[in-house]
Formats: C-alpha cells, sequence, structure tokens
C-alpha cells in the first residue's frame, strides 16, 4: 500500500514529483494538451482561486487536477463540480472503511497514476504523445471485459464460479480437497490449472496450460503490505497498485493486461476483474484467484 509515501502512486488518488525543471502551470498545460490520455482534455482552472491545470468530470463524482507547488507537481482527484468537498471526503472516507471503491472512485485514482506517469516522463525530459491507458483495449470490441468473482473465493470452499456482466457464469473453478490445486474451466474444459505449494516459507504458485508451466508467482513479505513477484512466459508480472486494497493492475512484460479491485454494485463482496487483453483472459482470472488468496493469508 502507499500510505507511508505520500509521493502517490499505488491508486491513493494523490501523488506528488520534484518539479526539477521549474516547470509553470502553464508549461504543464501546454505540455499536456500535446498528450492523449484516457480520462479526458485538460484546461486550465483554480480550487478555490488557487491556479491549478484540471482535467473536468473524470466521472461523475471526481475532477482530476495538477499543479506546480513550491518545488514540487502535485495532482489528485476532487469533488467534480455540483459535488461538494464534504460529499467527496465522506464517500472516500466509506470506501476505506467498507474496504473496496466503487468504479467511479477506482476509475479516479487510475487517472491519477496515469497522469503521475505521464509528469515523472516530462521531468525526465522524454516527448509523451500518448499514455497506455488511453489506447484501445486489446478485446474484440476495443473496450475491456468485467468479470465478477467472490471475496475469498480460494479460501471458502473448494468450487466456485466467476461470472460475467450478465450475472451468468463465464469460468468454473473446481479444487482439490487439500485446496492444493485448482482446475479453471471455461464451457466445461480446463483452460488452466492453478497450483500452490504445500510446504513453503511464502506461498508459491504455479499456473499450468495443458500440462505445460506457464507462470511462476512467489509471495514476498514487505513492511506495509505483501508483494507478488513471477514471471509468466519468462516475462516478468509485476503487481502495480495496492494489494491489499485490492486495487491494482496486473502487468506482464510491462504492459498491462487486466486490473483488479473490488464492487458491490453487481454482487455482494465482489472483486471486479478487468481484461484489457482478451488473448490473457484465462491468466487474468487466475492471477486473481491468486491474489484473493494472499491477500485473504496476509489479512488472517
Amino acid at each position: 500500500m502507499g500510505f507511508f509515501n505520500m509521493s502517490g502512486g499505488g491508486n491513493m488518488g494523490y501523488a506528488s514529483v520534484k518539479n526539477t525543471l521549474n516547470f509553470t502551470n502553464e508549461d504543464i498545460l501546454a505540455k499536456l494538451s500535446e498528450v492523449k490520455v484516457s480520462f479526458g482534455t485538460p484546461i486550465m482552472g483554480d480550487i478555490k482561486g488557487t491556479q491549478s491545470v484540471m482535467y473536468k468530470n473524470v466521472t461523475e463524482k471526481f475532477d482530476i487536477f495538477v499543479r506546480v507547488d513550491k518545488d514540487k507537481i502535485v495532482m489528485g482527484k476532487i469533488g467534480a463540480d455540483g459535488v461538494s468537498s464534504a460529499k467527496t471526503a465522506l464517500s472516500a472516507g466509506l470506501d476505506l472503511f467498507a474496504g473496496n471503491k466503487d468504479a467511479g472512485t477506482s476509475k479516479a485514482d487510475r487517472a491519477v497514476d496515469e497522469l503521475l506517469e505521464v509528469i515523472k516522463k516530462f521531468e525526465a525530459g522524454e516527448t509523451v504523445t500518448e499514455t497506455a491507458a488511453a489506447a484501445p483495449a486489446k478485446t474484440f470490441s476495443g473496450e475491456a471485459i468485467s468479470f465478477y468473482m467472490k471475496q475469498k473465493a480460494f479460501s471458502v470452499k473448494p468450487k466456485f464460479d466467476i461470472f460475467d456482466n450478465n450475472q451468468a457464469v463465464a469460468y468454473h473453478v473446481e479444487g482439490a480437497i487439500t485446496r492444493l490445486s485448482f482446475s479453471i474451466q471455461k464451457n466445461g474444459t480446463e483452460v488452466l490449472k492453478l497450483k500452490k505449494k504445500a510446504i513453503a516459507i511464502m506461498s508459491e504458485y504455479s499456473v499450468e496450460k495443458s500440462g505445460v508451466e506457464i507462470a511462476k508467482i512467489k509471495k514476498k513479505m514487505k513492511f506495509t503490505s505483501p508483494e507478488l513477484n513471477g514471471t509468466v512466459n519468462g516475462k516478468e508480472l509485476k503487481i502495480a497498485g495496492d494489494l491489499l486494497g485490492f486495487d491494482f493492475d496486473l502487468q506482464v512484460g510491462g504492459e498491462t493486461i487486466g486490473h483488479i479491485d473490488t464492487s458491490c454494485e453487481w454482487f455482494s463482496d465482489a472483486y471486479r476483474i478487468t481484461v484489457l487483453d482478451e488473448s490473457q483472459q484465462d491468466l487474468v482470472i487466475a492471477l486473481a484467484i491468486i491474489c484473493d488468496n494472499v491477500v485473504d493469508q496476509s489479512r488472517s
């Protein structure tokens, strides 16, 4: 989690970087106007009299801002026009207390992280024209695909289902009584097998396709939260965001293939699994199950 790192990132909804190149707000607006992002077009605005570059109505509840603040460039989400800051703060507090975010809050937090990466590149002297998140999803429709999985699915029982947006069963997961081996099935056919190592100081997992191992994942404990390291077909696997808060991206070889967060909109106490690369859909499902198990163990 990003609790002890006030520079932001990790879907906190706030971030800051050193303004080493002495950018002004006008400089930032000019540069951002040339960059295609996933959440809108920047304008010059103000927040209670403080000049700020704004992305308006990123979600129903939130705008995104970025501005120079002394020797830093700060950015974050703020209540959108017509939504009071008190109401926005109350909503964020309820999200934190409940342990989940609605889709809009998650989108706004991720937009801040997307903006942070752009500002970091400006500070490094790089030219940016488009963010990865602004590109169409690698799916048939060009739109992300969502699935829903009950929380603690891995540990509660050896059999469970994963649902699509229409609340129809998309995947059936069936585990051995030991809960060390799970078969991930689609339309009655196994697409992947998930295995957990029985004896390990830190949890270790593998994912197999047709008997061939395609991914290895290992839990590593850090001071503030657990971390997962691994490889997928020889490429580095990275969990980018807040694992314990269950709001993070799945990145393979530096490319985001999916996003995991929580939802109370369609299913009670469910994880929303968003697939951005349809060719990796089965793998995203498997990784979501592993993350659920790691989080459940860490909270226990």
